[in-house]
């Protein structure tokens, strides 16, 4: 009997109260690096809406870290997904959008009656799949929300808007700006700043200060910083090139060489270490993602795969950022401004992962040899890359 009083009391809500748009809720299944990609647009939707409250629900536990940090965010929501109905199951197919709605209800009830009363105005779906679109179509129509953006998923007639599917050829920057920018003011100026938000507390810049001295590391410009993990190892550049790398670093330019990663890569960090013939300061599930940003702040360099590091060292603006890059594809993710070195593989079938449409469903990897278009990459291209990076900034350190 519960679903038939939600229903109705979303459509009264929706089509009979006021709407005033002080309560915007964003909803965005993605991680770290997907996150702080979209923070873009939540400053421009705050630049328009200086008086309204921006609310976020995520889905990667992870992800409340970087929304912690960015002073555009009121408030955030953990969505936990539950075990046997995780989104990109139970949404794969509706059959319709009463059904949907089922489905939404009762695999999630209290997640949809904590919500149902916090009379949200606006509602905007940053995706980042089709059916995390889906779901969040679904639920803003469920309880009331008046508008409703988004460019993913079926059921695109219960939104406000359908932003036109081009939208989703861009860069995912564009992407989150241009579902924000379909519903402003047609005077309003839209700035090009695509640049991302993370802000450092002085409690973690001094967390690193005092680490450091610890350490006795007094010259903080010569730290370089090696991220060997990821959250998918098909991502993951061979951990033997990446020591063969820090060494040069170590040998040529007397670099400080930080091997940084979660408590779960803690393994892979420490068979980097291991495998250099120089020394390094392996920092892996000590620091917090916070202090690791403090650091970024400071380093010289970092190399990373693509992973959510590498957005976070573009955030905190690393002088200089080399990124690995295979089965996915930087035109699509990678952050875009000179500091940054994208080296990709030159295999045909590279890149594969991603595609160039967001709302297209992933491809993975048919190669005998898994991720073979990274095991391409040799360690003689970054080190060269690095080096003519280095002296062409006048800072070679010979």
């Amino acid at each position: 009997m519960v679903f038939p009083i939600i229903y109705l009391f979303g459509k009264v809500n929706k089509y009979f109260h006021q709407h005033y748009n002080k309560k915007i809720l964003i909803i965005h299944f993605g991680g770290i690096g997907d996150v702080l990609m979209c923070t873009p647009a939540v400053r421009l939707l705050r630049k328009c809406y200086p008086n309204s409250k921006i609310n976020f629900i995520v889905a990667d536990r992870t992800a409340t870290a970087i929304l912690k940090r960015n002073k555009d965010v009121n408030e955030f929501q953990f969505f936990q997904q539950n075990r046997n109905a995780d989104i990109k199951n139970i949404f794969f197919n509706c059959n319709g959008i009463i059904q949907g709605k089922l489905k939404l209800y009762f695999n999630y009830p209290l997640f949809i009656i904590n919500n149902l009363f916090k009379g949200f105005d606006i509602g905007i779906s940053f995706g980042n799949f089709k059916n995390a679109g889906t779901f969040s179509t679904l639920f803003f129509d469920l309880i009331g929300i008046k508008k409703s953006f988004g460019c993913f998923g079926e059921y695109p007639e219960l939104l406000t808007t359908k932003i036109n599917n081009s939208l989703l050829e861009k860069h995912w920057t564009e992407i989150y700006i241009g579902i924000v920018a379909e519903f402003l003011d047609s005077d309003i100026d839209i700035e090009n700043d695509l640049s991302m938000s993370y802000e450092i507390s002085n409690h973690d810049k001094e967390l690193i200060k005092k680490d450091l001295n610890k350490k006795n590391i007094i010259n903080h410009s010569m730290i370089s910083i090696i991220h060997p993990g990821g959250n998918d190892t098909a991502r993951f550049w061979d951990y033997k090139k990446f020591a063969a790398v820090a060494d040069h670093l170590y040998t040529k330019y007397n670099m400080i060489i930080f091997i940084t990663g979660s408590k779960d890569e803690l393994h892979l960090a420490k068979l980097v270490s291991e495998n250099m013939n120089s020394p390094s300061i392996n920092v892996a599930g000590d620091y917090t993602l916070a202090m690791v940003a403090a650091l970024l702040q400071k380093a010289k360099l970092c190399i990373t795969n693509d992973t959510s590091i590498l957005h976070l060292a573009d955030a905190v603006e690393t002088n200089l950022i080399v990124s690995l890059w295979g089965p996915t594809n930087y035109k699509k993710s990678g952050p875009r401004n000179h500091r940054n070195i994208f080296i990709i593989s030159e295999l045909e079938c590279s890149p594969c992962y991603f595609p160039l449409n967001a709302n297209e469903e992933l491809i993975k990897c048919d190669q005998l040899i898994k991720e073979e278009c990274l095991k391409t990459i040799d360690t003689k291209k970054v080190i060269d890359r690095i080096d003519n990076a280095l002296i062409n900034i006048g800072q070679s350190f010979e």
